[in-house]
């Protein structure tokens, strides 16, 4: 057994051995940077849609309590607009921030 162990030509397996599996690994960045870019395109996505339905709720909302026309529902809904967007612009230059660092 101690013969084998000390073999010039066991050694050399095991390092090419090793060498192979390392190369037949993924490489986890590229991984973590494709779905943290998917992630911060869905967030992008929801900050934009969760602005917009927050001003119809609450343009329909006051439509119903007040008993008018969906004269609020289109002014929450221009509202909710511009607050959506201007919450995408803003993690958008947070998030190029952060990159360039």
């Amino acid at each position: 057994m101690g013969d084998i162990d000390k073999d010039p030509k066991l050694a050399a397996l095991e390092e090419r051995l090793s060498q192979a599996r390392k190369k037949a690994e993924p490489e986890p960045e590229r991984v973590s940077a494709n779905s943290s870019a998917m992630s911060a395109a869905f967030k992008l996505g929801i900050e934009l849609v969760a602005g917009v339905g927050i001003g119809v709720l609450i343009g329909l909302t006051l439509d119903k309590w007040l008993a008018t026309p969906p004269v609020f529902l289109f002014v929450f809904l221009f509202l909710g607009f511009a607050a959506g967007l201007r919450n995408v612009i803003r993690e958008a230059k947070r998030m190029q921030d952060q990159s360039d660092d």
